[in-house]
């Protein structure tokens, strides 16, 4: 992504108040980990799908400022660092 797009789904995802934020997690925050499903997660915002369209239908949680993108078996499927 560049400067802009990080800028934009900064502002877009993580100050627009609608992201489910995680505080703590016990399990690694990388590709492959399955995400427990206590873990609320919830559709990708229009945004990232603009910028990833092979992403539609992907759910996502928010952890330091990380968008964390799952896949409906909770399995993490990239990290953004944004």
């Amino acid at each position: 992504m560049t400067v802009e797009q990080k800028t934009k789904v900064r502002e877009t995802v993580l100050r627009g108040g609608s992201a489910p934020r995680v505080t703590s997690v016990n399990f690694n925050i990388s590709v492959g980990t399955v995400v427990p499903t206590t873990v609320r997660v919830v559709e990708l915002p229009p945004v990232l799908i603009e910028y990833y369209p092979d992403w539609r239908g992907y759910l996502y949680f928010v952890y330091n400022d990380e968008i964390i993108v799952v896949d409906r078996n909770h399995r993490i499927i990239a990290v953004l660092a944004v």
